[in-house]
């Protein structure tokens, strides 16, 4: 009988620790998307990650040094402008208006930055911030595919999550080389 309850006491044990990382895991993604994420909100994100990415990429077309590099930031502005043209297109349906041309401030401060360094000085930040841009994409686009209202909005997050990930899988080679 001891044995019995002391086993599932340690089995009870292990369920609420593993829980509780569970929860603090999900709430380290919740403060990058909020579990209820609004139409708008969700496309002006979205919106200035798509133009963060385009613009940070062509700066690494001009500035960086590592061939294999630049042939991915040349896939982030062609993958990533077509997927501003289809979120505008989702948006228009959903009744939500695209942002301005601008970045936040945030990423606007990334873009100051790394506009300022060369070669491979470049390449390691640039490296380093689109690990973090497409983590970040990630966890927009399935909190939106969780709690989004719009179905046109919903599709598009549905339909940019592979490519995120893609993304995000060649950025995690490069720096790993």
């Amino acid at each position: 009988m001891k044995k019995t309850t002391l086993a599932t006491l340690l089995l009870l044990c292990l369920a609420v620790s593993a829980a509780s990382a569970q929860m603090t895991n999900q709430g380290a993604v919740m403060q990058e998307a909020p579990a209820t994420l609004g139409d708008a909100e969700f496309v002006r994100r979205a919106t200035i990650a798509n133009r963060f990415e385009i613009e940070e990429a062509q700066l690494a077309l001009a500035q960086g040094s590592d061939p294999r590099l630049k042939d991915f930031a040349r896939t982030m502005v062609m993958d990533h402008g077509a997927a501003l043209k289809d979120l505008e297109t989702a948006a228009r349906m959903a009744g939500v208006t695209l942002p301005d041309r601008t970045l936040d401030e945030t990423h606007q401060g990334k873009i100051n930055a790394i506009s300022r360094r060369k070669g491979a000085d470049f390449d390691q930040q640039y490296r380093a911030d689109q690990r973090q841009a497409h983590d970040e994409a990630i966890a927009l686009l399935v909190a939106y595919q969780q709690s989004g209202r719009s179905e046109q909005l919903k599709a598009w997050a549905i339909k940019m999550l592979p490519v995120v990930r893609k993304h995000r899988e060649a950025i995690g080679v490069l720096n790993a080389q």
